[in-house]
């Protein structure tokens, strides 16, 4: 893959990935009352950490996030489900909805608080977690990169497992690339 190195297009993603996460909040916060909500606003983010990743690299990616995604959409699954499961143990019907009314907070108007926006909260999670994993899988793939590091290795295969990916004789690694040939008539 070409690097572009574009600093416009770095300063440009930057404000962008900025302005989609703003309105990954606002679909999430209102998703309960009208169309929107977690898996939304889930897919917005993880489109802004795809834009982040073409103009930093997903290397760099890897060194910003600080965490594995699937971590992040495993802590998802585990609110949602505690979410739904938490009325049951009160002895009432599962998801049921509790609301807490809220303060009038200045610009935002009255806040009300529940439980629809706690598992909304862990769908957005789940979806941000599992869809960037898959997407810098792919994308490290086609830059000819191992989709999984070491630690994924031994995280997400068995230990009988053989390797998925076995580099074919003469194609190098990514800390030793293959020698390009120049092109035909020159």
């Amino acid at each position: 893959m070409i690097d572009l190195q574009s600093y416009i297009f770095r300063s440009v993603v930057r404000l962008v990935f900025f302005l989609i996460n703003v309105l990954a909040l606002y679909l999430l916060l209102r998703g309960h009352h009208l169309p929107g909500g977690g898996f939304i606003a889930g897919l917005a983010t993880a489109i802004s950490l795809i834009l982040l990743s073409l103009a930093l690299g997903v290397e760099a990616m890897h060194r910003l996030l600080r965490v594995d995604p699937m971590r992040v959409g495993v802590a998802g699954l585990a609110v949602a489900v505690t979410t739904g499961l938490a009325p049951v143990v009160a002895g009432r019907a599962f998801l049921e909805q509790f609301h807490v009314q809220g303060a009038k907070v200045p610009l935002l108007g009255e806040l009300h608080l529940g439980t629809p926006l706690l598992f909304d909260l862990g769908v957005y999670l789940v979806v941000v977690g599992i869809t960037s994993k898959l997407l810098f899988a792919l994308s490290k793939s086609t830059q000819r990169l191992p989709a999984l590091v070491a630690e994924d290795e031994s995280r997400y295969s068995a230990p009988t497992e053989e390797p998925i990916e076995t580099a074919p004789p003469g194609a190098g690694s990514p800390t030793n690339p293959p020698q390009r040939r120049p092109p035909h008539g020159t």
